[in-house]
């Protein structure tokens, strides 16, 4: 009403002058003639339906620290039911249930615990991706607030969300998502993770009325002490980590992998992430003037040892090199100093340039790759490096002379009754009076890549070093056929022990440690099984 009380002062203001526009001061004229009140009527209740949809539209308060995820239903989601009928819980998780079934997996999900620190554009798509999945507990880590320039790459945060907390925000957002707080229990903590047990209090301990360890740990932070010193905490105490590093100035979704720490290339945050473990492990040995009980002073005995361990510590990162480099510091930054300009002290003030896309397609895979441990079905990712054509061949011819210098200096031993009389050429070889196999290698040249990058991700299996050392193929067992579950990667060094340890030992095996011997053939296992099914 007032609005078109409004319109007709300004439509007879302009027919009384017969023009076709008219300024504000003549407007003005007018309403001062007796029209004022109805202009009055309006402004006034425009900013009266104004500041009451600012008051309604978010709580009036926000917590400090710990928000409880029972005080996260406004009143649109009361008008909800709360506890969701399981008919329709079911509906909602049916396709990952699907994918799930055979490793009756989503049970295992729906009962997990799951700690993300750090929700900005990679962790906050990760968490909802994890809320939408059935995850059931989920802790949700995070200092900051939604800022105008994190909208661009935040997976749920709109421009009303600004100034708010950003675990407040997730846990919002999610909430609608589901609004039962049985099968959806979120605990978002609005303070940074600093390794300090007294200022961090109780943020990394699991629920205990739930369970007695985190399921899983995921890092999504982007500052080096602080996301030194999370990965620190957790190999100490055997908890299973999966982290993210640099999406920004990078574009290209090709480039993103997942591996252990020491294999990040091109990453400069995963190589400063490598040198802060390194320095945290030195100070904690001096300080407390011991090695864990062990003289060796290997890294590989310790804690540190996550670095090498994709099992304890897996990476996800892009070896995309950086194309877009950090703002330059403005001369008011410099003016006023550089301290007043940090989201919290030593932490950094150049702007990171970002395309939104990245840390979605960063933050998507932890989700994907925490989903599928989680349920049991997890996926062995492909080797980030991939080797030259030639670097292939040399690889394949290297093995076949190693195997005819062997079929060399145990021929003279084979009798008849020791050889296979198979019709098929591939598989006709000959056995040795210790059960030594003597016969032709049972790969080409293109299951080299496939043997190097999808079964050892182009790692020696014995010490782990990567490539930039000269690697050889070898047969594991020397009963069976160089077939591609029975050829393991090694380097050099690892090579010539190998050798020397079945002179020695009589099998090269026993020469390896336990533990690495027991991860090698279970993934040779894993080898057998896809030649099965496929």
């Amino acid at each position: 009403h007032y609005y078109y009380s409004l319109q007709h002062i300004i439509w007879k203001s302009a027919r009384s002058r017969g023009r076709q526009s008219i300024n504000i001061m003549t407007i003005k004229h007018d309403l001062g003639r007796g029209n004022a009140f109805v202009m009055g009527l309006l402004i006034g209740s425009t900013a009266a339906l104004l500041i009451h949809r600012l008051a309604t539209s978010r709580p009036s308060t926000l917590p400090n620290e710990k928000h409880d995820s029972a005080s996260l239903n406004d009143d649109q989601n009361n008008q909800i039911q709360q506890c969701l009928p399981p008919e329709i819980r079911s509906e909602m998780l049916s396709r990952n249930a699907l994918y799930f079934a055979s490793s009756n997996g989503m049970p295992r999900i729906e009962s997990s615990h799951v700690l993300v620190v750090g929700l900005g554009g990679v962790g906050s798509h990760t968490a909802h991706m994890l809320a939408r999945s059935g995850v059931g507990y989920i802790r949700m880590v995070d200092f900051d607030q939604v800022t105008l320039s994190s909208l661009n790459r935040h997976a749920v945060a709109t421009l009303k969300d600004v100034g708010l907390p950003k675990a407040i925000v997730l846990a919002h957002h999610l909430r609608e998502i589901c609004p039962d707080e049985k099968k959806l229990v979120l605990d978002p903590v609005v303070k940074m993770y600093t390794g300090d047990k007294e200022r961090d209090g109780s943020m990394m301990d699991p629920p205990s009325e739930r369970c007695q360890r985190w399921d899983l740990v995921i890092d999504a932070i982007d500052d080096v002490p602080t996301k030194a010193n999370l990965i620190a905490y957790c190999a100490k105490r055997g908890i299973r980590v999966i982290s993210c590093m640099g999406a920004g100035g990078k574009a290209d979704p090709t480039r993103v992998h997942i591996s252990d720490l020491r294999s990040a290339s091109k990453d400069p945050l995963a190589t400063s992430v490598r040198q802060k473990l390194r320095y945290l492990w030195k100070k904690e040995q001096k300080e407390t003037g011991e090695q864990n009980g062990k003289k060796s002073g290997d890294e590989s005995d310790y804690w540190l040892s996550c670095i090498d361990d994709d099992s304890k510590v897996a990476i996800v990162y892009s070896s995309e090199k950086v194309v877009a480099k950090l703002a330059q510091i403005t001369d008011e930054q410099k003016e006023e100093g550089l301290h007043n300009f940090g989201a919290m002290d030593n932490m950094r003030v150049r702007v990171l340039p970002v395309v939104g896309t990245m840390p979605a397609i960063m933050g998507q895979t932890l989700a994907a790759m925490a989903l599928c441990e989680l349920g049991g079905k997890p996926f062995r990712p492909v080797g980030a490096e991939r080797v030259g054509r030639n670097v292939r061949h040399k690889l394949y011819q290297h093995l076949c002379n190693r195997e005819k210098k062997i079929e060399q200096k145990l021929k003279s031993t084979v009798t008849d009754q020791n050889r296979n009389t198979s019709n098929d050429p591939e598989f006709r070889g000959q056995y040795t009076p210790d059960g030594t196999y003597i016969g032709p290698v049972q790969i080409d040249a293109d299951d080299v890549e496939y043997i190097m990058a999808e079964l050892w991700r182009n790692k020696c299996a014995v010490t782990g070093v990567g490539l930039g050392t000269v690697m050889s193929l070898v047969r594991w067992d020397r009963t069976r056929p160089a077939a591609p579950d029975n050829l393991v990667l090694m380097c050099s060094k690892a090579v010539v022990k190998f050798d020397q340890d079945w002179e020695e030992l009589g099998d090269g095996r026993n020469g390896v440690e336990e533990e690495r011997r027991r991860k090698i053939e279970g993934r040779l296992k894993m080898c057998a099984l896809e030649a099965e099914i496929f």
